[in-house]
Formats: C-alpha cells, structure tokens, sequence
C-alpha cells in the first residue's frame, strides 16, 4: 500500500471527508491524525456490502492505525436505498442506509490490544470511542 496525502483536486473528496469527519484518532486519541489515504478495489456486483465496495483507507500519521470505509459512504451514494444498489445491499444486510461505516483494518501501535481490529462501527460511534481516549 501506498498511502499519501492527497492534496490537489484528485482525492479531494476522500481527503476532506477524513481530515473534517475524523478529526481525532480513535485508536490513539491525537486531535492531529494528519491521515493519510489509499484505496482498495472491491468485487463488483457482490450483494455483499462489505465484498463489493472499492474501499478508502485512511491512516493515521501518528500510531499507524488504518480505517477503512466504502468509498460509496464517503462520497455518498451508498446512503440511499431508493437510488443506490448499495444502499439496498445495506438495508438488506440489517445496516442503518444513511449511516456510514467505518472499519478498523489495523490499531496501529499505541493500542496494548486488539480489541478493535477488525470491527465496524458507525462514523458517529467511531467519533464517539476517540473522545472516550
């Protein structure tokens, strides 16, 4: 993987969405992630959410914990079960349509556990579990 900051127009979208949304560090709780992004293709035409979705991830400067989010999350057409097929998958997959997912790929190396590694959780209660560090 190669992860950079994404400065000009191209990955503006992702870029903005990581650096307004996340503006602190789930895993390590600094109010300075300075993330950084790469992506990652899916399958096409799965009717699993999490199979088909092209990914963003974003890294942390500071600990080197990746979060991962559909890219149809982030730029928002994966939110809507009336004008997306991913929104429907998520629907049909028991997820909040609107919500936006977000996994933890890696904890990086401030965290003693891996307690997160792998889990999904909403962009709120991952706001959420950063202002608990």
């Amino acid at each position: 993987m190669s992860f950079k900051r994404m400065e000009g127009f191209a990955g503006s979208i992702p870029q903005k969405f990581a650096d307004t949304k996340i503006p602190k560090c789930p895993m390590c709780g600094t109010t300075d992630p300075h993330w950084s992004l790469d992506e990652r293709r899916g399958k096409l035409m799965s009717f699993d959410p999490e199979e088909n979705a092209n990914k963003y991830l974003f890294k942390c400067e500071k600990c080197g914990c990746i979060l991962r989010a559909p890219v149809t999350d982030v730029v928002g057409v994966g939110r809507s079960a009336l004008l997306s097929w991913q929104g429907v998958a998520k629907k049909a997959h028991g997820k909040q349509v609107k919500a936006i997912y977000i996994t933890v790929e890696e904890v990086g190396n401030m965290q003693t556990t891996d307690l997160y590694k792998e889990k999904e959780m909403t962009l709120e209660e991952l706001n959420a579990l950063a202002e608990r560090i």
